[in-house]
């Protein structure tokens, strides 16, 4: 039974790890801060992190938009993006504010890991460090996928723009032949 078990999961893993993520959801390390945070693609390159942040004697809650550049292959990206944060602190009460965010993200091929590293730079307003620009390492594992309708929708838009695109050299050498004639 536990042979079985473990089989179906194996599966399962390799399953999840063979496509891009759509939802993962984990756990933030930093100097002074932990937490969790949830992460869901939108669009193509585009998802919205929504993290919390637990300090020692803060937290903070942060919604960002961010845009994924991809690096070498599919696993590795770059990202970036910029969002709000509102939270509270022992001695000053709630406080919000505005933050940044960029760092690299690696898709683990074998399993349905995503690690991470960023800085998230903040600008907190009515809290007694009214900038900060911590860095955190975060774990996420990949509880969603992309659909099979979605990839095959996909691979049929790349097929028409490559036609797209042979068409056009077609006529542009067409084109060239043409003048080409009339010059001569």
């Amino acid at each position: 039974m536990k042979m079985k078990l473990s089989f179906v999961l194996m599966v399962i893993c390799f399953q999840l790890s063979a496509q891009k993520y759509g939802t993962a959801v984990g756990l933030r390390i930093g100097e002074d801060r932990y937490g969790v945070s949830v992460k869901q693609r939108v669009i193509q390159r585009f998802s919205v992190e929504a993290i919390s942040d637990l300090e020692s004697d803060a937290f903070h809650f942060a919604l960002l938009p961010k845009y994924h550049l991809p690096i070498t292959g599919q696993g590795f990206n770059l990202f970036f993006g910029a969002g709000v944060h509102i939270g509270g602190l022992k001695e000053y009460g709630s406080t919000y504010g505005y933050d940044l965010v960029g760092g690299i993200e690696w898709k683990i091929p074998a399993v349905p890991l995503v690690i991470a590293a960023d800085i998230k730079p903040a600008y907190h307003v009515n809290h007694e460090h009214w900038f900060e620009f911590p860095a955190s390492v975060s774990v996420h594992y990949a509880i969603t996928r992309e659909s099979k309708a979605k990839r095959k929708k996909d691979r049929i838009k790349r097929k028409k723009r490559k036609e797209r695109r042979e068409r056009r050299e077609e006529r542009r050498e067409k084109r060239q032949e043409w003048w080409n004639e009339i010059r001569n």
